[in-house]
């Protein structure tokens, strides 16, 4: 945190982000470690490793008082991921799946995979869902992202026509630079576009 008070380089960024990774989070105030990994990844760092390092705490939650708003664990990865380029975080999110025991992280990175909006992270999130070995309550919540697509009616399918799927993943990056209620509504409206236009 001293650091980017001191330089706001991409190159000390990165050592930021390094060091942030591997912090006692209970040394740390949830809130300035949020919001400066968020404003970073607003600027395009890849911030993967200071978001997992929040699936060590399932407890983990940020206050945003301006809003009235509490973002546990798994919005507070959504904040900090979704803004980026999916090339960062798409693969380690399937592969931390796969050996991630605690089931809150699991349900965060499930909520992230559905996000995706992925080929790659739906069959990651099938998979997980037919995994007998992986606890109950966290099956039955992959098996809830992955027939939301079921629920989509003609009302977001017709808002999809005039976008492209690029536009609408771009407009969910440029949403996400705010931390709010309206912005996760739109979050939101712009996902369930998207899976509508993904069919």
């Amino acid at each position: 945190m001293l650091l980017l008070s001191l330089s706001d380089t991409s190159i000390d960024r990165k050592i930021a982000l390094a060091a942030m990774a591997h912090c006692d989070l209970r040394d740390v105030q949830a809130k300035d470690y949020f919001l400066q990994v968020h404003r970073m990844a607003t600027l395009s760092e890849d911030t993967t490793a200071a978001a997992f390092h929040l699936l060590e705490q399932p407890q983990f939650t940020v206050f945003i008082p301006q809003h009235v708003l509490t973002l546990g664990q798994n919005y507070v990865v959504i904040y900090l991921l979704l803004p980026t380029d999916p090339d960062y975080w798409l693969q380690p999110a399937m592969d931390r799946l796969k050996t991630e025991r605690d089931e809150t992280a699991q349900k965060s990175l499930l909520l992230l995979l559905w996000y995706a909006q992925t080929d790659a992270g739906d069959q990651a999130m099938s998979a997980f869902a037919g995994d007998a070995s992986k606890p109950s309550a966290s099956r039955t919540y992959a098996r809830e992202l992955v027939h939301r697509k079921d629920k989509i009616g003609s009302r977001e399918r017709t808002q999809a026509s005039d976008s492209t799927e690029a536009s609408l993943r771009q407009k969910r990056r440029e949403r996400l630079k705010a931390v709010s209620d309206e912005a996760l509504i739109d979050l939101d409206d712009f996902t369930l576009m998207l899976m509508a236009k993904r069919g």
